[in-house]
């Protein structure tokens, strides 16, 4: 179905697939349909005429610009939008689990990571997304909310937060995927992230904007909503880093 809008690069991983589905997207404004081709992609994965979508907001403290931005490209694309409210209100932890679980998809938005996960981890929000992957529920997100699923993520955190001499960090994720991450790969400023890699010993991926890693079926992929934009992928061979720019129809063992 979608073979003519997007560009798919395939990862074969060594071992056994992991059990959920994923879509990490590196970037895109998301009110202007920079990435309306990877949102219907995201609805797809449900399997549902009118999937319930449960969006995230924390990173961006709840902004309700960005909530009604959500709510009417994926209200558009046929999905029921509930929105997990984090940070303006009190919500108990058994509401928390309950309004997780019974989403069909989970879509976490973009802002300040670091931010995001203190808040999580403070309502356990971390333990049940984990749980939601465990239970086959679509999980999606973009910038700070592709960097969450990683291992860790190269957060611009700093930079958000208006400190004195920002830097870019990592930031640890929920570890579902093992890899590192870095978001908005194509900006100039990213680009330390090369260097910063070469003391890693864990592999990494670098999405540019429009560009979504997908994990399902036990298959590892890449999809774009911008035939100009592409996902890099950093291998750790010995004492060697190699880095690799996916090609399409391209198999690379991990």
């Amino acid at each position: 179905m979608f073979s003519s809008i997007f560009a798919t690069y395939t990862i074969v991983r060594k071992g056994e697939g992991l059990m959920g589905r994923i879509v990490a997207i590196g970037g895109g404004e998301i009110k202007d349909g920079e990435t309306l081709n990877i949102d219907k992609f995201i609805v797809s994965l449900s399997g549902k005429e009118r999937p319930s979508l449960l969006f995230i907001p924390t990173a961006s403290h709840d902004a309700e610009g960005y909530i009604e931005t959500v709510k009417k490209v994926y209200g558009e694309l046929g999905c029921d939008v509930k929105i997990l409210y984090l940070t303006k209100e009190n919500i108990e932890e058994d509401d928390i689990r309950d309004t997780i679980l019974k989403s069909d998809i989970i879509y976490v938005g973009g802002g300040n990571t670091e931010y995001m996960m203190k808040i999580w981890e403070k309502y356990s929000v971390d333990k049940y997304l984990k749980e939601a992957y465990k239970k086959n529920i679509v999980l999606s997100g973009l910038s700070a909310g592709s960097l969450c699923w990683f291992k860790a993520g190269f957060s611009d955190s700093e930079f958000i937060e208006g400190i004195d001499r920002p830097r870019y960090k990592w930031v640890k994720g929920l570890g579902i995927l093992p890899y590192l991450n870095n978001v908005h790969y194509e900006e100039e400023e990213r680009k330390e992230f090369d260097e910063i890699m070469k003391k890693e010993s864990t592999d990494a991926i670098a999405l540019e904007s429009n560009v979504a890693f997908v994990e399902m079926d036990g298959k590892t992929f890449y999809i774009r909503a911008d035939k100009k934009r592409s996902a890099y992928y950093f291998l750790r061979k010995g004492k060697n880093l190699e880095k690799h720019m996916i090609k399409e129809e391209e198999y690379l063992d991990i």
